[in-house]
């Protein structure tokens, strides 16, 4: 938007909102609007993505809505299963690590598990309350399946090193005032 138009509404009304109410406003924003479409950009940047999401066919936006679904889901009893591990200091590390390593494995999980996956979506549909959902009390289950034996070390790993970096920063903190002294 142009500043000298908003500098221009906001002396007269000292409302910016009241462009809204602009008859002549809303006239050329929608003569922009259809010059280029009706695809409205936030800058030159963006030109690349909206030309993207243009050509994308409609089958990868329903894919990519599947797995926010699946992920919706997953995440949270991803996160509660950690949550028991004990992880303490390190456990938004590890949290971080086993989420994306979940996100490069849901495609080949999807596939594989697909009978498991519509139940899970079926049974979240009918919001029941979460003692009676059967099917996702078998999240933990199906996540253990996931992991590659590899992951399990990433998560080892990177818990080794969270708690390793949080001893050493509080280590630091602690020095900090006594040194002061």
């Amino acid at each position: 938007m142009d500043d000298a138009i908003l500098a221009q509404q906001l002396a007269k009304t000292g409302n910016l909102l009241d462009l809204l109410n602009d008859e002549v406003w809303l006239q050329e924003t929608d003569a922009i609007e259809a010059e280029c479409g009706g695809r409205v950009e936030a800058g030159l940047a963006l030109k690349p993505y909206v030309e993207a999401l243009a050509k994308a066919p409609p089958e990868a936006f329903r894919r990519q809505r599947h797995q926010v679904e699946i992920l919706s889901i997953l995440l949270p009893e991803l996160k509660n299963w950690l949550q028991s591990w004990n992880l303490g200091l390190s456990f938004e590390a590890v949290y971080v690590e086993a989420y994306r390593r979940l996100y490069g494995h849901l495609e080949q999980f999807m596939s594989e598990q697909a009978a498991w996956i519509e139940a899970l979506l079926a049974e979240d549909e009918q919001q029941l309350p979460m003692a009676e959902r059967t099917v996702r009390s078998q999240t933990t289950a199906m996540l253990v399946q996931i992991f590659t034996q590899e992951d399990w070390r990433a998560f080892a790993d990177t818990a080794a090193k969270g708690m390793a970096q949080g001893v050493l920063q509080r280590g630091q903190r602690e020095a900090v005032p006594s040194a002061a002294l």
